[in-house]
């Protein structure tokens, strides 16, 4: 008899796990950075994005290419830097939104991949034998949570320029990503070759990158592999990994000549001094990176010249570079992180000076990882060991107040980035009042010119004042000051500034500073239609072809020098384009006056008078000088109205009631 067969109860299939448990920390993360850096899309282009992004011609034409390899400017070298601010405008059209949305993007971008190198780190053979799987989910999403929200980064995130930086760092992650993907797979070739096309990007967007091949290849050792002895058997990846060079290599090599790296810029240094200087500087931003207090966009560091003020600093960074080696022997996890952090700032605090800027917020992006990671793990086990099994809830109370207080630190900085005038009164608020450096000098040229774009120009006068103390000027400023003399009525000083200024550069901009001063200086003295300044300044105009095309003092000394060459109408244009920059421009108003006479059009000096007279309604000698040309020119009425303004502020002035008494008894 046989057994009846049974038939199995149908199986039900296992219940689908929801997938926003895992996708949470993604999600988190993303909405930390949103949160933290709302409204950075509103900011205008600041410092370098000028000459950069919103000046560069061939990156607005969507010529990418000539815009990475032509002129230099601060994005030459970097042609994949190019190609995506010619997208971001292709999307979004012309303006800083398009650059500021995208860095933005590219951060995000950038704080997942970090979510993903963090956890597949923590779960690589090295590290999981060791600690286990425990903590690899929250510690990972801690850590990409504070640095995505981190305020050392608003520098490269909200300062459009650095899309270089955001670029590079995004493509030094995915390679590691890629390494840790390849170790195991089935496949490795395709994640191999995703290494290799990320770091040939990477040196294509930053020439910081230079040491890229490096972390990747200790990264592979601190997490992947169990000695160095098995590194050696991959030496024909390592070799095109190596290859990658080639590619930052061809970028230098077709590019122009970068004016601000070298031991022979402005304010030269030998390279002794220049690791004195960087010692301190590599300190404060370890500083920053754990408590980022008096934070900046524009610093006014000085270099150091003398052993003593770099002992101090110089053995607290021989300490942690001891101990970053030392943890290769035993925990070679931590001596990556510490490689990191010395491995992406050694080209710039070690090889490749930039003087013109000694401290920038923006090369921490990435190396801050290295005091944040430690500071995090060492509180996380402090705190385990003092209360047990609580110890998760209130890591994870602590971890959203450091959010929310560094998140804070974030929003009130990218405030300051907004505009030129808001970073600049940022830098001039924490300058230091005894500092001559020519960092002090760039700050205060720097804040002078956005003062004088406001009309504040009193107190850009005071500023560049201050700056002229300095040790050394860059042409910019000793343009604005040459302005600023002019501006002042001391146009014999500006001509005398202007002509040491054109014997140190013969630039455009020199020689039409050297115009204007002399034109100003010749209407000052009332000089004569044959006065050989005026040829001068005629010469240097041409040579200009103009070096200040925009600026309203060029318009008003070439208004002057047609104007005494009798070609009337060209001179009163020039006029007209002097007051569209500037409404409230005195002497450009008095010239244009007098050429309207002389052009026989009058009736139209009241209507572009009322508007400044409006704005000066106490100047007696503005009204006193349209007076006396709208009576001469037969505008009685104006005239008469000006005369009773005058007398109405001044009851005894001499001069107002001679004139009203004169125009009332001459016939009409």
């Amino acid at each position: 008899m046989t057994r009846a067969t049974e038939t199995p109860a149908p199986s039900l299939p296992p219940p689908r796990r929801r997938p926003w448990p895992a996708a949470l920390p993604f999600v988190l993360v993303t909405a930390i950075g949103i949160w933290a850096y709302w409204g950075v899309w509103r900011g205008e282009f600041v410092f370098d994005d000028h000459g950069a992004i919103a000046e560069n011609a061939a990156l607005r034409a969507g010529d990418w290419w000539r815009a990475a390899f032509g002129d230099y400017q601060s994005l030459a070298n970097r042609p994949l830097a190019c190609l995506s601010l010619v997208l971001d405008f292709a999307v979004h059209g012309e303006g800083p939104r398009g650059p500021h949305l995208g860095n933005l993007l590219l951060h995000l971008g950038n704080a997942l991949l970090l979510l993903l190198v963090a956890r597949r780190a923590l779960q690589a053979p090295n590290l999981v034998s060791r600690r286990g799987a425990a903590g690899a989910t929250w510690l990972p999403t801690a850590i990409a949570a504070i640095w995505v929200c981190h305020p050392l980064g608003v520098d490269a995130v909200a300062y459009a320029t650095q899309r270089s930086t955001l670029l590079f760092s995004g493509f030094l992650l995915l390679a590691l990503y890629a390494t840790s993907r390849a170790h195991g797979a089935r496949r490795p070739l395709p994640w191999h070759v995703l290494v290799w096309l990320a770091l040939a990007c990477g040196m294509a967007s930053k020439e910081e990158m230079v040491l890229g091949p490096v972390v990747v290849v200790l990264f592979e050792r601190a997490f992947l592999v169990p000695t160095w002895r098995e590194l050696r058997t991959n030496a024909l990846r390592y070799g095109i990994l190596a290859l990658t060079w080639s590619v930052l290599a061809a970028c230098v090599a077709l590019g122009p000549a970068n004016l601000t790296v070298g031991y022979s810029t402005q304010a030269p240094v030998t390279a002794w001094q220049w690791l004195l200087t960087e010692a301190p500087v590599v300190v404060h931003y370890l500083r920053l990176s754990l408590w980022p207090q008096g934070l900046r966009g524009a610093y006014d560091w000085r270099i150091v010249r003398d052993l003593g003020p770099a002992v101090a600093p110089g053995l607290l960074v021989l300490a942690v570079l001891v101990a970053t080696i030392a943890c290769w022997r035993r925990r070679p996890w931590w001596g990556w992180l510490g490689a990191l952090f010395f491995l992406l700032l050694a080209p710039t605090s070690t090889v490749m000076p930039i003087v013109t800027e000694l401290v920038a917020e923006r090369r921490a992006y990435l190396p801050m990882l290295f005091p944040l990671v430690v500071a995090l793990v060492a509180g996380f086990g402090a705190l385990r060991r003092a209360a047990g099994h609580r110890a998760p809830w209130l890591a994870a109370i602590g971890a959203a107040l450091i959010v929310l207080g560094l998140g804070s630190v974030t929003r009130q900085r990218v405030l300051v980035y907004r505009s030129d005038a808001s970073l600049w009164a940022d830098a001039i608020d924490k300058l230091d009042p005894d500092n001559r450096s020519p960092a002090a000098a760039r700050i205060l040229g720097s804040h002078a010119a956005t003062l004088r774009q406001a009309g504040r120009f009193e107190a850009s006068h005071a500023l560049l004042d201050r700056a002229m103390a300095c040790e050394d000027m860059s042409t910019n400023c000793v343009v604005l000051y040459a302005l600023s003399l002019v501006e002042r009525g001391r146009a014999a000083a500006a001509v005398a500034v202007a002509r040491r200024l054109v014997q140190l550069d013969t630039g455009p901009k020199a020689a039409t500073v050297l115009g204007i001063c002399l034109a100003a200086a010749h209407a000052a003295e009332g000089g004569r239609p044959d006065d050989p300044r005026l040829a001068e300044a005629e010469a240097a105009f041409l040579r200009g072809a103009p070096g200040l095309p925009d600026e309203a003092e060029f318009w008003r000394a070439l208004a002057h020098l047609q104007a005494v060459r009798g070609q009337v109408e060209e001179a009163e244009r020039c006029c007209r384009r002097v007051m569209e920059r500037r409404p409230g421009d005195v002497p450009a108003l008095l010239l244009r006056a007098a050429l309207l006479e002389r052009l026989a059009r009058a009736e139209e000096i009241a209507a572009i008078a009322e508007p400044v007279l409006h704005a000066r309604s106490q100047d007696v000698d503005l009204r006193l000088q349209l007076a006396t040309i709208a009576a001469r020119s037969g505008e009685r009425t104006f005239a008469a109205d000006l005369l009773r303004q005058i007398l109405a502020l001044e009851p005894a002035n001499q001069r107002a009631a001679s004139m009203q008494r004169a125009l009332q008894q001459s016939p009409r």
